[in-house]
């Protein structure tokens, strides 16, 4: 359970035409590359409309917080492709920088790539709504009274939550614009753009509470399997519910600067679709060089990669060899208690589950894992554009199919589920739910 950012014309929202005498960049170092958003929302913007001089130290860092942008405009046709070569920071070499917010350096809408409308458009769309509609039903599961009794059902119940807040930052800022661009309804993009910048903060958010909260569940996990009499001590109710708040505060805060790396700079008219659409460009904080080579260097990449995943792959590993083994000892003790070998089912079915969900979650966020460390090493190039495009595709499926691991292992979730489809007020819906009760 990331998602970096601006809609995906361009930084400061589109190249430009002749305007003023060129500007001398601020100096940026290569380790200040931008990390992926959602975990790379590096799509966001065009690329097509940022320099491309790969020789430029600030080459890496312009191209990600590009892909965060809307629609920006082309360059004149007097302007040549070698004159977008000609500055490491400027757009031209005519003057319209990423700091520029004239409407006369955003006069053209730059189109998404193709396979960008298709797969982050059409295809992420169903997949969002399904997930938007899964994720609800679960938290509202989670909250019911005989699930709730488990406190382990609590971390499920929120992970489910940000998931949803991840598919609906998702849907405003990667989906829309697209959309709205094969619909040729360019208010969708009006919309999107506009929004970006908060939606953008709480998609990092809700991403890091999403990678967290898994990362809580698989602790409580082990603690459970692995020292089961130890865990009435360690895991008290209350002590749960200090946790699992701690993850969320701590990824409001930690994430607190991302609503001031992006804003709307101006809106213009684009006159290639005869629209006024908002221009994002990057704040002076988001292309400082210390707090891209700390913040994004270091700090997003051990706390939404780095440690997780160690503490993901090792906790579940050992649970794993916990559930084989105690699976070998109940086989050779054989005994005629029904309810010991059905309790003992249950708790191994639970434990799989878990490990179901951390599964998903490692497949689906590896390859936003070395799209980091590509970018942290300046490994750019059209490759690297399109492993982001996947990476974000891939981190939406993630948000949207738990709900499928749920049904797939936990009996009582689906009981649930029916008494919900059944409606709650129903009398096969109430001897549903005491089913639920007597098991």
């Amino acid at each position: 359970s990331s998602p970096s950012l601006v809609s995906s014309p361009s930084l400061v929202s589109s190249p430009c035409t002749p305007f003023s005498s060129p500007q001398t960049p601020p100096s940026l170092s290569s380790s200040s590359s931008i990390v992926h958003l959602v975990p790379s929302m590096d799509l966001l913007v065009d690329n097509s409309s940022v320099p491309s001089n790969s020789s430029s130290p600030s080459s890496s860092l312009l191209s990600s917080i590009s892909s965060f942008l809307p629609s920006p405009s082309s360059p004149s046709p007097s302007s040549s492709p070698s004159s977008l070569n000609d500055s490491s920071f400027s757009l031209h070499s005519d003057g319209c920088d990423y700091f520029n917010s004239s409407c006369l350096c955003h006069t053209e809408y730059q189109f998404y790539e193709w396979r960008e409308r298709v797969l982050l458009g059409l295809l992420a769309l169903p997949i969002i709504a399904f997930g938007l509609i899964a994720n609800l039903t679960s938290v509202r599961i989670f909250t019911h009274r005989l699930m709730s009794s488990s406190s382990i059902n609590w971390y499920l119940a929120v992970l489910s939550a940000s998931d949803s807040l991840i598919l609906l930052s998702s849907f405003f800022v990667l989906s829309l614009p697209r959309v709205g661009e094969f619909l040729t309804v360019w208010s969708f993009n009006y919309v999107s753009y506009s929004v970006t910048p908060y939606m953008y903060g709480m998609m990092m958010a809700a991403q890091t509470c999403s990678v967290w909260m898994t990362v809580g569940v698989s602790i409580h996990r082990y603690i459970g399997v692995c020292h089961p009499y130890k865990a009435p001590n360690l895991l008290p109710n209350q002590r749960v519910a200090y946790f699992i708040t701690c993850i969320i505060l701590f990824s409001c805060v930690f994430n607190m600067t991302r609503l001031f790396e992006v804003h709307v700079s101006n809106v213009c008219h684009r006159y290639n679709i005869d629209f006024e659409l908002p221009s994002l460009a990057p704040t002076l904080m988001r292309l400082n060089g210390l707090y891209m080579k700390i913040f994004f260097g270091w700090a997003y990449t051990v706390v939404m990669f780095a440690l997780p995943f160690t503490l993901l792959i090792v906790l579940n590993t050992m649970v794993l060899m916990a559930v084989r083994k105690s699976r070998r000892m109940h086989a050779l003790c054989s005994t005629n208690d029904d309810l010991s070998k059905r309790a003992e089912r249950k708790e191994r079915q639970t434990s799989i589950m878990l490990i179901a969900v951390v599964i998903l979650f490692l497949i689906c966020n590896s390859l936003a894992f070395l799209v980091n460390i590509m970018e942290n090493f300046g490994m750019e190039s059209e490759f690297f554009k399109t492993l982001v495009m996947f990476s974000n595709f891939l981190v939406i499926i993630n948000a949207s199919c738990n709900i499928c691991i749920y049904l797939l292992f936990s009996e009582k979730y689906r009981l649930l589920l029916h008494h919900y489809v059944l409606c709650e007020c129903s009398t096969q819906a109430d001897l549903l739910v005491n089913s639920v009760i007597a098991s």
